[in-house]
């Protein structure tokens, strides 16, 4: 077959990378007011797992339909999660800070506090862009579903992922720059989706928690 040809997984290739460049500025320009990250980065989940699927359209339609469908609660959940990340990040500097002063289970306490919400974190943006649920039951359902991902070792592989831009960036520092702007969420974002969608599908079918009475999105 010529790798030229529309159907050639060259093009293909070519094209899921397009797709990716288009969604990663949308998504990048929507978070810059930072207020808005929270209903971008769902938006963004929504068109990556249509396109891990082969079921994508017309991205640019796809991501402000979905954001503007999930900006409510997107931009709440948004604003709780950095409210919590400031909390504890302040706590964090504190104990550095005054270590001596603090038993060794407030700081075991701390740790494992981060840890949690860095897993619904992982999880909570793709749920929301998926299921329609409060948010009380999407905060549940993220974190049902990173303990659930634990299995397989899934929900350390997408934490990993999650930080691969980051790393690179330190390491190669401008280098890596444009590259960065092209891919910096939905490079990262797209490997996460294939796991998303295979994580997702199992959960449902094996009937886990309330994800099975919830009313797709799609």
């Amino acid at each position: 077959m010529d790798i030229f040809s529309p159907e050639s997984k060259f093009m293909t290739a070519l094209g899921v990378l397009a797709n990716l460049m288009i969604l990663n500025i949308l998504t990048l320009l929507l978070c810059l007011p930072v207020v808005t990250a929270g209903a971008s980065l769902t938006a963004m989940y929504y068109v990556l797992l249509k396109i891990v699927r082969d079921e994508e359209g017309d991205i640019i339609q796809q991501f402000f339909q979905a954001f503007k469908l999930n900006f409510r609660q997107a931009t709440i959940i948004w604003i709780i999660l950095l409210l919590i990340y400031t909390a504890l990040f302040v706590d964090w500097r504190i104990i550095r800070m005054q270590g001596d002063q603090f038993p060794g289970i407030v700081i075991i306490l701390l740790y494992g506090a981060i840890a949690v919400v860095y897993l619904i974190s992982l999880y909570i943006f793709p749920v929301l862009s998926r299921y329609r649920n409060t948010i009380g039951g999407t905060v549940k359902t993220a974190f049902a579903m990173s303990v659930y991902g634990i299995t397989g070792m899934r929900t350390v592989l997408c934490g990993l992922i999650n930080l691969t831009p980051l790393l690179l960036l330190f390491l190669l520092g401008y280098a890596v720059v444009p590259v960065f702007l092209c891919f910096c969420f939905t490079g990262p974002g797209y490997f996460r989706a294939q796991i998303y969608r295979t994580l997702f599908s199992n959960y449902e079918t094996n009937g886990q928690s309330q994800v099975t009475e919830e009313e797709n999105k799609e």
